[in-house]
């Protein structure tokens, strides 16, 4: 009984993260982008400053993803050494922090960043130090919201050759409702 309370209290907060996510997205007003890059430049356009994407090979022990709020601009490295579907889901999560507000500083906690860095801002230097140290709500949140940008991209197309009647049938089934019986990439 209690394990069936807790995991309904579970969904619960899961559909109002969704709720509020789906919202967030609404409130931007963006077009359908054909590719991820196509949404990098709506969401650069709306935040009146761009968001530039940098592949890198960045180390396995590390984040997949790194977003970086400089300035002028906003920076996305990620994984260069991934499959494009990876790398589309590696940067809408880290489009998904920067919607969110999320923020790359904490400055409560950490190693004295000048010391490491000494030519370097501090705050750019925790920025990219605590990156993967996120509240678990903050994740979450960031999942959530990188799964609805993910909706509104045209997914990277199957390896030629090898795609199935079910690879097929389990695609159209994943699409949002709205995307269902039209090809991968229209």
């Amino acid at each position: 009984m209690v394990l069936a309370a807790r995991q309904w209290k579970a969904a619960w907060r899961f559909r109002v993260l969704r709720r509020r996510c789906a919202a967030r997205l609404t409130d931007l007003d963006l077009t359908p982008a054909t590719t991820m890059a196509a949404l990098c430049q709506q969401l650069g356009r709306r935040r009146n400053r761009p968001i530039r994407l940098i592949p890198l090979p960045l180390p396995e022990a590390g984040p997949c993803g790194i977003w970086l709020s400089l300035p002028e601009v906003d920076l996305i490295a990620y994984e260069a050494g991934t499959n494009r579907m990876h790398q589309d889901h590696i940067i809408a999560h880290e489009l998904a922090h920067l919607i969110c507000g999320h923020s790359t500083v904490d400055t409560r906690r950490g190693p004295d960043t000048r010391a490491l860095f000494p030519d370097l801002d501090p705050a750019l230097v925790r920025a990219m130090l605590h990156r993967a140290h996120y509240p678990d709500a903050q994740e979450q949140e960031a999942e959530v919201m990188a799964s609805l940008l993910l909706s509104r991209v045209s997914r990277t197309p199957p390896e030629p050759g090898g795609t199935s009647e079910l690879t097929i049938r389990l695609e159209q089934a994943l699409l949002p409702p709205h995307r269902r019986g039209r090809p991968p990439d229209a």
